[in-house]
């Protein structure tokens, strides 16, 4: 059986965090046809989040120290009280979504990496 630890802090976001957006039909904003912009960003977000949420990161094993300006943290730690998304899960799926959009990057480091003289 695997006991989770908590700690005070994980106790207090659990309990002040929305409880998990599902957009329905009955829903004006999410679920409406015809919703205008609004209707299509909310689930644009919802989207992303819910990717997010699903992205196996379990097997991870390679821990990084990402330094990151000011105000990317807040909104990382903003975006965690109100989703309950891990910075670390955020930055992993990122990661991994760059290099799936951008096969370019991939075959720039594979030529540099054969034209590397050591």
């Amino acid at each position: 059986m695997k006991a989770g630890i908590k700690t005070l802090a994980d106790e207090i976001r659990k309990s002040i965090r929305p409880p998990e957006i599902m957009p329905t039909n009955k829903d004006p904003v999410a679920g409406a046809k015809g919703a205008g912009k609004e209707g299509k960003g909310i689930r644009k977000e919802l989207e992303i989040i819910n990717l997010i949420r699903a992205f196996d990161c379990s097997g991870n094993t390679h821990m990084l120290h990402p330094r990151l300006n000011k105000r990317t943290v807040q909104l990382l730690n903003r975006l965690k009280l109100a989703s309950g998304l891990d910075m670390n899960r955020v930055i992993a799926f990122a990661l991994h979504r760059l290099f799936e959009q951008h096969p370019e990057i991939k075959k720039f480091i594979k030529t540099s990496l054969e034209n590397f003289e050591l």
